[in-house]
């Protein structure tokens, strides 16, 4: 964990609180390792403690990494509510009780703070909108949560080898693929993913199958049938259960005939992605590396920008979200040793389709390591 201390001192506070649950806020969950769905708080000050409520006291006790773990009713929550009768209020008193127990008067909450507890706040605190280091902490990885990564991704790879093997064996009647005598759907394709990262303990939303028109939209998650002789964009991008941490990966696949754009499109993005891993290591920024992959779309011909070509950045940090610091983009930031960052180049005309390409990499002193391994072939 980084130095709590330095960071307080140097921001002129006695403590950073946050107030939420870990399910949705990945911030809490990186600095509490404590899985939960109600809101509880956690306080940065000489260590992390936090404040839960009573039902959840023991689970707390046993699964956070936390220094110190209360629970409200250390600060008489019962009494406290037949009080106010209303259980905000009550809540609001214990906070302010728990804040003054660690010695906190001037107080730091980030920008995502809910407002109705700063305004209560500012009663008894100093207190200050800082602009909180948990999400650059998190940018950078340790070994077990780049060995954490590398197992979701491998469980993107076996979803990813099964969605392939499906449409490979896919039958092209006309413009449209049919298996076992039914058109082959986006839905189809999607479920047997799903499915599959559900065996390896793994939560699938949003998984992308599109193809033909659709694939030239990058977000369109796809629906109907699955065309025959035109690109077919995959984006898995699993959660583990048990770690929390995201993967993610994308290929793009034709099955029947590949004509010479088509061809074309995925040389270019495949050679735009080479460019762009070529260029990563310490040191580097995201921007620079966004830049060699544009560099090689222009050298290629692609150069369009407004809803055509390449219209997305490069890539992003990935961790507990999808989507993270680091970017790679027109303003990303420099690249420090165990960022795991994406590189997905991508091509996009609504008259041909789309083509993305897309690698999960571990930035390092003097380059990168590579935790895809799965093949890029485009006919399958």
């Amino acid at each position: 964990m980084p130095d709590f201390g330095a960071f307080l001192t140097d921001h002129n506070v006695d403590g950073l609180l946050f107030v939420g649950d870990s399910l949705c806020n990945s911030d809490i969950f990186y600095l509490s390792r404590f899985l939960a769905s109600d809101r509880f708080a956690l306080l940065v000050n000489n260590g992390i403690c936090l404040l839960v409520s009573a039902m959840e006291m023991g689970r707390a006790e046993k699964e956070s990494s936390a220094d110190e773990v209360l629970s409200t009713m250390h600060y008489s929550m019962k009494e406290k509510l037949k009080i106010t009768g209303n259980f905000e209020e009550a809540y609001l008193h214990v906070l302010k009780e728990f804040l003054k127990d660690h010695n906190v008067e001037r107080l730091g909450v980030a920008s995502d703070f809910p407002c109705r507890i700063y305004n209560y706040l500012l009663n008894d605190f100093q207190v200050a909108m800082i602009d909180s280091p948990i999400s650059r902490w998190r940018a950078i990885k340790d070994h077990e949560e780049i060995e954490a990564i590398r197992c979701v991704q491998e469980a993107c790879q076996d979803a990813m080898q099964l969605a392939i093997k499906l449409i490979s064996k896919a039958e092209p009647v006309g413009d449209n693929l049919f298996w076992k005598g039914e058109q082959l759907t986006s839905d189809r394709v999607r479920g047997l993913i799903e499915m599959k990262l559900l065996k390896k303990n793994c939560d699938a939303i949003g998984t992308i199958v599109a193809g033909g028109p659709q694939s030239a939209d990058p977000h369109a998650q796809g629906t109907g049938s699955l065309p025959a002789n035109a690109p077919i964009v995959i984006d898995i991008f699993p959660r583990s259960k048990k770690t929390r941490y995201f993967a993610d990966m994308t290929r793009t696949v034709v099955r029947g005939e590949v004509n010479a754009e088509i061809k074309d499109l995925y040389d270019a993005v495949l050679d735009a992605q080479i460019a762009g891993i070529n260029a990563i290591r310490e040191g580097v920024s995201g921007k620079d590396v966004h830049f060699q992959v544009s560099e090689t779309f222009n050298d290629r011909g692609y150069t369009e920008r407004d809803r055509r070509g390449f219209m997305h950045s490069t890539g992003h940090g990935i961790g507990l979200d999808v989507h993270e610091r680091p970017s790679l983009n027109e303003a990303g930031e420099i690249l420090a040793t165990n960022n795991v960052v994406t590189l997905e180049p991508g091509l996009y005309y609504p008259e041909i389709g789309g083509v993305r390409l897309e690698d999960l990499v571990v930035v390092a002193e003097k380059g990168c390591y590579n935790l895809t391994s799965f093949e890029k072939r485009l006919e399958i």
